[in-house]
């Protein structure tokens, strides 16, 4: 289940998911997130913030730059409910 207002991922709560909606990135950025499994309607989890922020991705952890992380923007997962747990 999750909540209807798009937030940057560095703002979710630590081991909070959020669905990723958009990303507001330079091509390049985009490729190398993608890479990592950062895309359109994947699930990440906020391990830690920081920089670099930690990020789960299909259960891996992966670090991005605060400044990137700012333009990642997920739709925040209900606590608990979230289908990536």
């Amino acid at each position: 289940m999750k909540s209807s207002k798009k937030t940057p991922v560095n703002k979710l709560n630590p081991h909070q998911c959020g669905i990723v909606r958009q990303i507001i990135a330079p091509d390049n950025e985009m490729d190398r997130l993608m890479a990592m499994g950062v895309c359109a309607d994947g699930i990440v989890e906020l391990v830690q913030r920081g920089d670099p922020l930690i990020l789960k991705v299909y259960g891996t952890r992966i670090g991005v730059s605060a400044r990137l992380a700012n333009r990642i923007m997920v739709e925040p997962c209900i606590p608990k409910s979230c289908s990536s747990k």
